[in-house]
């Protein structure tokens, strides 16, 4: 094993790994302690609400109801299967007998909110007939408070229920830890040698008397020549590693539950 890879080795507290665990813990606990703070005020927000008079929700609400979901109650109620138009209830069309029945049927408001003392709402009668924007409008009107009025019994119906409350029935936080160090170290040796050696030798024909006399009847001349050539290529070769791994885990099993304030 390398000194620079215990070295690394004996390093590992710096990383903080119970630090780590420690936080991701509480976290975790405070997570859910949070949301379930959020569950109960959004449930006693609820309580305060339907402790309005349903008149002075209906009141307080119609204003908050868009267009798109009056569109959606008119569509649902009378609907119109015609290529330019998805409602019967539109500034120029024309309503028989039947179809404002029924519109007045869906508009009702309950006797609740109707004959409260310090109520001022009143159910539409839809007359049948051509739909004007007068008429429009106070059909649009009496659909804000219809659809008002409707949250306001869906809310009552929820807190009837009980409060809804979303608890972890079992869970698990785990940690882990990998630790590696690595080292590597090469060298090498290469070394090229080349020669070469290379002679030859001219001859000349007979030549006149003097030549013939000093050098016989031809004459020769020898010529060589060498050549070497020598490379070498050194690099430090050796190889040696260490690795580490070292594995370490926190694995917390927990369920929530409930203390009652008073038996």
């Amino acid at each position: 094993m390398s000194i620079n890879a215990v070295d690394n080795a004996t390093r590992l507290d710096e990383i903080g790994f119970p630090e780590f665990t420690a936080s991701l813990i509480n976290s975790t606990f405070d997570a859910l302690i949070a949301a379930n703070i959020r569950q109960m005020a959004a449930y006693a927000d609820l309580v305060k609400t339907l402790g309005q008079e349903l008149s002075e929700y209906i009141n307080n609400t119609k204003d908050s109801i868009s267009g798109e979901e009056v569109l959606s109650f008119l569509e649902r109620v009378l609907p119109a299967y015609e290529e330019d138009k998805t409602t019967k209830v539109v500034e120029g069309g024309e309503l028989n007998a039947e179809e404002a029945k029924v519109l007045t049927r869906e508009l009702a408001l309950p006797e609740e909110a109707t004959q409260e003392p310090n109520s001022s709402l009143q159910s539409l009668v839809v007359n049948a007939g051509e739909v004007n924007q007068s008429v429009l409008d106070s059909i649009v009107e009496a659909v804000a408070l219809r659809l008002a009025c409707n949250k306001y019994l869906l809310l009552k119906e929820m807190v009837a229920q009980g409060l809804l409350r979303l608890v972890v029935e079992n869970g698990v936080i785990e940690t882990r830890l990998n630790f590696s160090a690595w080292e590597y170290s090469s060298s090498s040796r290469k070394t090229t040698d080349y020669s070469r050696n290379k002679s030859t030798r001219t001859k000349y024909s007979a030549g006149g008397i003097i030549q013939n006399i000093i050098s016989g009847p031809s004459v020769g001349r020898k010529s060589s020549s060498s050549l070497r050539v020598k490379t070498a290529t050194e690099k430090d070769y050796a190889s040696g590693g260490t690795n580490i791994n070292i594995f370490g885990g926190v694995r917390i099993n927990f369920k929530t539950d409930y203390l009652p304030l008073a038996d």
